[in-house]
């Protein structure tokens, strides 16, 4: 049984099911369908990077457990080159659960943009070996003091922090100021 048969059939049995399957089809589009459903209008890269330089203020990353619920983590980013970057911890259940299935969302609040707050999906990748140098450029980002006791604390864990490159699908504005 395919996840839109089982989706149906358990409609009324499990509506959260069918409420993240009703958001799988907004998102990725109708399975075998003509449909006119309007995908998602992303800003341009340009715009995003606008709105995100130097901008010091944490991202929120959805992630799905096994039990299927949505996680959510708050994480230190940062926009570079097209993807967001982050960093979490080898134990984390947001890199368990990244590992399984790299589809997530993110949200960004915004302080005296054009909009209050950035939202969007992408696909998430993990990298045990670039997490030094993420750490060390959200120290710099995120830190008034580099060798204050959290740098030093961060740097302690850096053999087990992995790198999180979100590659966005879609980002859009959502509140205009």
């Amino acid at each position: 049984m395919s996840i839109e048969e089982a989706a149906v059939a358990n409609k009324v049995a499990d509506p959260l099911l069918y409420f993240f399957y009703c958001l799988y089809l907004l998102s990725w589009g109708m399975p075998n369908s003509n449909s006119n459903i309007r995908r998602v209008r992303s800003l341009a890269e340009t715009e995003i990077t606008t709105l995100l330089v130097d901008l010091a203020s944490p991202m929120r990353v959805a992630s799905q457990s096994p039990n299927g619920f949505p996680l959510i983590s708050t994480l230190w980013s940062i926009y570079e080159d097209g993807i967001f970057w982050c960093i979490t911890q080898h134990g984390t259940l947001l890199r368990r659960n990244l590992a399984v299935n790299p589809r997530c969302a993110f949200e960004i609040a915004l302080s005296g943009k054009r909009f209050k707050l950035l939202r969007g999906q992408g696909l998430a990748s993990l990298d045990l070996t670039d997490g030094g140098r993420m750490t060390e450029r959200i120290i710099t980002r995120y830190l008034g003091d580099p060798n204050g006791p959290i740098a030093v604390s961060m740097r302690e864990q850096v053999a087990t922090e992995y790198a999180i490159a979100v590659e966005p699908r879609w980002v859009r504005g959502q509140g205009r100021r």
